[in-house]
């Protein structure tokens, strides 16, 4: 079976983003160990060749897409939040031609381990009419199950998990280090309202080590980098920046430099799902929809980004240490055997 790739940030900075991946390669290699996967990026190439070999990288042009969509049994949007337009549209314009593509070569369009951030999302005319044409949707959590259900005219539809969990099943991160607390920045462009009054609390926090995680690598405006890069010199210095990342190399070794700690907090996702994993305490910063379900499913205290510091403090205090969430690793894993029944039933 040939698959297409048809989402195009794979190599754009987020170690998210890989660990997905590497857990859907993993299932896939019980599921369907046969199959050839082809993905047009706008990226550097050979790092994620590298890191990824089992896939045919090519480069993110029209010509390219269509010759591999023309050529594959099944098309597949793999992770994240696709329908996205809070920012731009410059996914769902991606999305949209992909699936122009598909049509002009007669290719099923399949959706797996997705989020719907909100139904604002959906009520977007070229929003409902990919998902309406999808011949299969298998998302990332419930909530988006739920909105994607409430369309006029919905595809088959499956609440699933996050593919990350099957990578961190097969390949959990470093057992939370006690007395250290690590910090993932977030906010999408955005200033962070409360900043002062959660800084505030984690520094009464008894920690002899204070991380603050990179997962994306970009300078990108209110991520990490960015984020540390701003505080206030003496706040600065308390924390020691800390990016695992080391392009083309193998995920396990970046993996083995996460610095899991016995106190969580963050505003990323995939950093959320890897503490689970890790047995942190994790405290979860409600900047989106992706991050409330993330802290739904992990049974995590969840805090706005406007938060008092007395808010922080009860958050940390109710925190518990995690258990490695296995039944969503289950759910995610059974997720891509479900995918792979229906693409061969559609090539019959």
């Amino acid at each position: 079976m040939r698959i297409h790739l048809g989402h195009h940030f794979y190599g754009a900075g987020n170690l998210g983003d890989d660990f997905m991946l590497a857990g859907f390669l993993a299932a896939m290699r019980e599921h369907a160990p046969d199959a050839t996967f082809t993905s047009c990026v706008p990226f550097a190439i050979v790092p994620l060749q590298q890191r990824f070999p089992s896939i045919t990288w090519l480069s993110y042009d029209n010509r390219e897409r269509s010759r591999c969509i023309a050529e594959c049994d099944a098309w597949l949007g793999l992770g994240g939040s696709p329908f996205q337009l809070d920012l731009s549209r410059w996914f769902v314009d991606h999305l949209v031609a992909e699936a122009q593509f598909c049509h002009d070569a007669g290719k099923p369009m399949y959706f797996l381990g997705v989020g719907v951030q909100s139904l604002t999302e959906l009520s977007d005319l070229e929003v409902r009419r990919l998902c309406t044409h999808a011949a299969g949707i298998w998302t990332r959590d419930e909530a988006s199950a739920v909105r994607l259900r409430s369309l006029p005219s919905p595809p088959p539809i499956r609440a699933a998990a996050d593919l990350a969990h099957i990578f961190f099943r097969d390949c959990p991160p470093p057992v939370a280090q006690l007395r250290r607390l690590t910090f993932v920045a977030n906010f999408n462009y955005a200033n962070w309202p409360g900043q002062t009054a959660c800084l505030d609390a984690l520094r009464h926090l008894p920690a002899t080590e204070r991380i603050w995680l990179v997962q994306e690598s970009r300078q990108l405006p209110g991520a990490e980098r960015e984020m540390h890069g701003n505080l206030p010199p003496i706040e600065q210095a308390r924390w020691s920046l800390l990016n695992p990342e080391r392009p083309g190399t193998e995920l396990k070794e970046v993996l083995a430099r996460w610095p899991s700690g016995e106190w969580l907090v963050t505003a990323r996702y995939h950093a959320a799902i890897a503490g689970a994993w890790a047995g942190s305490k994790i405290v979860v910063l409600s900047t989106n929809e992706k991050l409330r379900a993330a802290a739904h499913a992990l049974h995590t205290p969840l805090l706005a980004t406007v938060a008092s510091e007395a808010a922080v403090t009860r958050a940390l205090a109710a925190a518990k240490p995690s258990t490695p969430p296995i039944a969503l690793a289950a759910r995610a894993h059974a997720a891509c055997g479900e995918f792979v029944r229906s693409a061969v039933a559609h090539r019959r």
